[in-house]
């Protein structure tokens, strides 16, 4: 499915984005805009990938992210990043609140819990995320997610 993120020209007026140096505009934009972004606004990302992505010192960045959430503006913890306010900016029909909620899903609970996001509104029920992500890597390879027998012919599974 292909993805595009629209960038409103009044960001760039916004008195938060006027009031950060370049690397923190850089930074701030490629959160929004980067490769792994969803719907959601919560998504796995490493820092590594920032810092190659960027061109920001791994370290850099690191700082940066750090002042971004003392700010209030993200979360990030254990390689994934919740961008608050994102929900709010989206334009809310059935199939954007659908795939909001299947996005949310994937995340880590904690980070979902520390984002507040206004349930309500998605209409997603309060146990919204009732099963947790055991596995936060995500391959979504087809070549990698083929059933055991079929990879290893007539083996029994241990329960």
């Amino acid at each position: 499915m292909a993805k595009q993120r629209i960038v409103n020209t009044r960001f760039w007026d916004d008195s938060y984005i006027v009031s950060l140096t370049p690397i923190e505009k850089l930074l701030f934009l490629y959160l929004l805009t980067n490769p792994l972004t969803n719907i959601s606004g919560v998504y796995e990302i490493q820092l590594r990938r920032i810092s190659f992505d960027t061109g920001v010192a791994e370290r850099e960045a690191g700082k940066v992210l750090e002042r971004f959430e003392a700010r209030g503006k993200i979360i990030y913890s254990n390689g994934w990043v919740g961008i608050r306010n994102w929900i709010k900016n989206q334009t809310l029909n059935p199939k954007v609140k659908q795939g909001i909620t299947l996005e949310l899903k994937k995340a880590p609970r904690e980070l979902i819990d520390r984002l507040s996001i206004d349930y309500p509104s998605l209409s997603i029920p309060d146990d919204r995320l009732s099963y947790p992500n055991l596995n936060s890597n995500t391959n979504s390879n087809p070549k990698f997610n083929v059933p055991l027998e079929r990879v290893f012919g007539n083996v029994k599974r241990i329960a």
